[in-house]
């Protein structure tokens, strides 16, 4: 029985089963968009997520699910080295039955974020033949913690033998690769700027029912409650500041540094300036709440999908500039930038926002025709279409 020749518009997204709120935004307009272009799309899950199998089922998407490859214990060098090893004989036995799936259906190519499932998609596509590539579309920076550099080297190995194509979410996550000579590209992510738009979810909430003064200057943080997400510096840096308040929507509020981070706050004295709803799955009425959105991220962020989801809403966006932030932000025009991770240049830069407040209008609405010209969910799309085709 002879098997279909590939179909440039059947493309097979690999998914780990439990992204997390950027990687699956980014899944959910790659979706949506690649099948308003006329792809068809199988989805592969590696760990079953019932809801996410019933929405995208729901979408006509075809889902399969895999055995998950074997998962990554900790245990110093020897141990993650072991890991690894053992990760990468799961996926060589796993890669011949997701061949098989990719030949029988006819797929064109593999779209994957996963950096643990770059082997499985780079063995899968050169098992599958007829020119099967996989485009792995870099999520997070790649890790130097790792003795000799072995994973960097592992990627760069996959990449040159292919079919493995490295496709960073930023220039600053391409450089975390390293020299190399083999295709790669850049391509900043998207947004859908009808769903991210001035004046949408405006009166779902209140600020009265929140405690917060109508008249106050309001900033807001969207992520997790870790101390590398930079919520305690922050805190810090609001003590030397007077009159604004924050909105930290993130969580788990019941976790060691959520705990800490309230003490601190009543320490300070903060506790009527500073507002802890919790983590929140729908995002846009509270940033329909704020006057600016931070990003505080102590690390150099990837990209920062909350700093373009602001602007498109026509928030000016304070961040510390290292990372993403640098490429998608233009410093006193977009929003403003702070040079280091520090309290003190956090309350720099709050004062500096604060002190252009009758600015506010005018930024966001540039901040909005930028995120519109460069970082649009069609501009994503085009990029993407272009490399697969090139």
């Amino acid at each position: 029985m002879s098997r279909p020749a590939p179909d440039p518009r059947h493309l097979l997204f690999l998914l780990e089963g439990g992204e997390g709120y950027g990687v699956m935004r980014v899944w959910e307009t790659l979706r949506r968009g690649l099948s308003r272009r006329g792809a068809r799309i199988t989805a592969v899950l590696l760990r079953d997520n019932p809801d996410l199998r019933a929405r995208w089922t729901a979408q006509g998407v075809e889902v399969l699910i895999l055995p998950s490859p074997t998962p990554l214990p900790g245990g110093g060098v020897l141990g993650r080295l072991r890991a690894l090893g053992a990760r990468g004989l799961s996926q060589m036995r796993l890669s011949s039955r997701l061949a098989g799936e990719i030949r029988a259906r006819g797929v064109s190519d593999i779209i994957l974020q996963s950096p643990l499932a770059t082997p499985l998609a780079s063995l899968a596509a050169r098992q599958a033949g007829a020119g099967v590539r996989a485009f792995w579309m870099m999520p997070n920076t790649v890790s130097g913690g790792y003795a000799l550099d072995l994973n960097r080297r592992i990627y760069r190995a996959l990449f040159r033998l292919g079919p493995l194509i490295p496709v960073a979410n930023s220039h600053h996550t391409d450089e975390s690769l390293g020299a190399g000579r083999y295709p790669r590209h850049v391509l900043h992510l998207g947004i859908d700027t009808a769903e991210f738009a001035p004046g949408a979810g405006a009166g779902v909430l209140s600020r009265a029912d929140l405690g917060i003064p109508e008249e106050a200057p309001l900033f807001g943080v969207f992520a997790r409650l870790t101390p590398e997400k930079g919520q305690g510096v922050l805190v810090e840096a609001l003590a030397q500041v007077r009159d604004a308040h924050v909105l930290i929507c993130g969580g788990p509020l019941e976790s060691r540094f959520g705990q800490e981070l309230q003490a601190r706050i009543r320490a300070l004295g903060l506790e009527t300036r500073v507002h802890l709803p919790g983590p929140q799955a729908e995002v846009v009425p509270w940033l329909a709440l704020c006057d600016v959105a931070l990003n505080t991220r102590l690390d150099p962020e990837p990209f920062g999908l909350s700093v373009i989801e602001a602007m498109a809403m026509g928030k000016p966006v304070l961040a510390h500039a290292a990372g993403g932030p640098s490429e998608t932000i233009v410093d006193g025009q977009t929003g403003w930038l702070m040079s280091e991770p520090t309290k003190e240049a956090y309350a720099e830069g709050l004062r500096r926002a604060l002190a252009e407040r009758a600015r506010w209008d005018e930024i966001g609405a540039m901040a909005r025709a930028h995120v519109q010209e460069h970082f649009s969910e069609e501009a994503m799309l085009d990029g993407l279409v272009a490399i697969m085709e090139g």
